[in-house]
């Protein structure tokens, strides 16, 4: 789910956070120049806008809460299914980061909660265990946190672009086609793509056309509502009627996921009351059915699971989850701070993006102890609540109750939501994931970008992990070629001291840097090149305009080849170095074996050229 946030004008400034090492607010600063607070305020950004909170941001605050709250209920109760876990853990999962972001997080406009991609790994390592996935979520929070404790944000550099958009436009086509079963209203036993999609296709003779008819319904009504959310932009020069009109149609399109499922769930239990006989629920369509009633306990997320007479130890549990214990939380991580940075940039604040995998860190692991799954950002809430002029983080916290207000009492009445609904709601947000705008600028821009790209996309319908080790491999093998086989450009000149004999010079352009990894091919190339020339050049210049790093080996691979053109009667000359470069020439070489100029002026001037 995307929404157009270039269409939202705030009438005021929001309360922003800024993370400039201090973390100092936009507007004006607190003047407490005290240790401890300074101290305090690192550890705990809400003391940044708290002192400044009023009545105005508190209104603006519970409708964004209430806004974003409409709309995580319904894809929280979605999400669960894509996880393979109880319909009510999607809600388990959907209030305790609000709270706790609002006291960790740097950005007041990221939401805590279930996503579709998450849940989609949660399937994968979850094992549809409840047990096993609220594990995870502890034991992902935890790796988390370490990290952003010990500033391992770093890591995340590694993943590119191309990767992440292979990866996330191959999660949707896995996620969209899974929900496909619940269309048909058929059931399928196998949990991986491929063999699903086939499962799915042979079983469509045994489809529920009721359920089709549901799930195509609300398609439709969901795409239908969220195009409308392009109308909505208001214009100084509207009329009252107008700002009212496209106001109504703004809130209409923001909670259509709630209306939509709501809607559903009342034609379902208007059928069932009325003992429609051509259709009794839930003979003709697939419900819900009973879930948990209530809160689920505060305790502590359980490290054995007792299977029948045998209990499956902590060991086994964590054997189990396997790589998720890295995928996972990276994955995580990574949704949440490149949604938060999109709309830092939007309001004009920064991210402290080690902060952030504290402040997510943390939430995930007190989410365990109310039966969650992992929880990360999520665009489109996040969305929602920029475009509600959030003002704090605290709008969380009202999403937050709202969950809570629901779990206790509207439980029965899930129930009656029939799953093709559910199911609609999904794949009318994940259709959107798919990334085509990257792949068209790839083309435009760096089609050799498209190899990693497609592979992770390719491999991930086989196992997520590899697709993105695959990837990241590809990435950074591209990475390395140009570092391990630099761009040089040969030229030759007359020379003016040789000019009785014909001799010329060879320039040799280094386009990059020099590492350990190109002095053989530099070594190879510059040989190559002489003795092809031998006896017509009499010097070989090396420019060094772009060489801004240098190591050891390369400057041992310069010493090497200067004895080398020496055996062929040529000088080694180094020009436009840089100072450090120079130096570690000059210590490792022998003294006379390499001459430096200034540049090629200067050879020529003292009669070298």
């Amino acid at each position: 789910m995307s929404v157009d946030i270039n269409s939202i004008s705030s009438e005021s400034e929001p309360l922003t956070v800024k993370s400039n090492g201090n973390n100092e607010l936009k507007e004006d600063p607190i003047k407490c120049n005290g240790y401890w607070y300074t101290l305090l305020s690192k550890v705990l950004p809400c003391l940044h806008w708290m002192p400044k909170y009023n009545w105005k941001y508190l209104q603006c605050d519970v409708i964004a809460g209430i806004t974003v709250g409409l709309t995580v209920i319904p894809q929280g109760l979605a999400y669960a299914q894509i996880a393979g876990l109880p319909v009510q853990y999607g809600l388990y999962t959907a209030f305790m980061g609000g709270f706790v972001y609002c006291i960790l997080g740097t950005s007041k406009d990221v939401t805590l909660g279930p996503t579709a991609i998450m849940s989609l790994l949660v399937h994968e390592y979850g094992n549809k265990d409840p047990i096993q996935a609220v594990l995870l979520t502890l034991l992902g929070g935890c790796i988390q946190l370490a990290m952003g404790i010990f500033r391992l944000g770093f890591i995340m550099r590694y993943l590119s672009v191309p990767v992440v958009s292979g990866f996330t436009s191959a999660a949707a086509i896995t996620i969209g086609f899974g929900q496909v079963k619940h269309i048909l209203g058929v059931k399928t036993t196998s949990s991986e793509f491929i063999p699903e999609v086939i499962e799915t296709f042979r079983n469509i003779p045994q489809a529920n056309v009721w359920d089709i008819l549901v799930g195509l319904s609300c398609i439709a009504l969901l795409l239908l509502l969220k195009l409308a959310n392009r109308t909505t932009t208001v214009y100084a020069t509207d009329r009252k009627w107008q700002r009212i009109a496209k106001r109504f149609m703004w809130l209409v399109s923001t909670g259509r996921n709630a209306i939509i499922v709501i809607s559903a769930a009342a034609i379902a239990f208007a059928i069932h009351s009325q003992h429609i006989k051509s259709c009794r629920v839930p003979d003709c369509l697939t419900l819900t059915g009973n879930i948990t009633k209530g809160l689920p306990p505060f305790k502590p997320p359980e490290f054995t699971e007792k299977v029948g007479n045998t209990t499956v130890s902590t060991g086994t549990l964590v054997s189990r989850i396997g790589v998720g214990l890295a995928v996972v939380p990276l994955m995580g991580f990574l949704e949440s701070i490149a949604i938060g940075k999109a709309f830092a940039r939007k309001s004009d604040y920064n991210l402290d993006i080690n902060q952030e995998m504290i402040a997510i860190g943390v939430a995930n692991i007190f989410s365990s102890f109310v039966s969650s799954y992992t929880i990360t950002g999520s665009f489109s809430r996040t969305a929602i609540n920029y475009q509600s002029n959030v003002k704090t983080p605290a709008g969380g916290v009202f999403t937050g109750f709202l969950v809570i207000l629901g779990l206790a009492l509207l439980t029965q009445t899930f129930y009656f939501i029939p799953k093709a609904a559910l199911a609609a709601v999904i794949i009318s947000a994940v259709i959107f994931m798919i990334d085509f705008a990257t792949i068209r600028r790839l083309w435009q821009v760096n089609k050799i970008d498209l190899i990693p790209l497609a592979v992770t996309f390719l491999v991930c319908f086989w196992e997520i992990p590899y697709g993105i080790i695959a990837g990241v491999v590809l990435s950074l093998l591209l990475l390395l070629y140009p570092v391990s086989f630099p761009r040089i450009q040969v030229t030759t000149v007359s020379s003016i001291a040789d000019v009785h004999d014909n001799k010329q010079c060879l320039v040799v352009l280094v386009h990059s840097g020099l590492d350990y990894p190109s002095a053989e091919f530099v070594y190879n190339k510059v040989n190559k090149e002489a003795s092809a020339n031998h006896g017509v050049v009499s010097s070989v210049i090396l420019d060094f305009q772009h060489v801004s790093n240098f190591d050891y080996t390369v400057a041992q691979m310069m010493e090497e080849l200067s004895e080398d053109l020496k055996r062929m009667d040529m000088q080694l000359i180094v020009i436009s170095a840089y100072d450090y470069v120079r130096n570690i020439l000059v210590r490792v070489a022998e003294p006379g074996s390499i001459e430096f100029y200034k540049d090629l002026d200067e050879a020529r001037s003292v009669g070298r050229l």
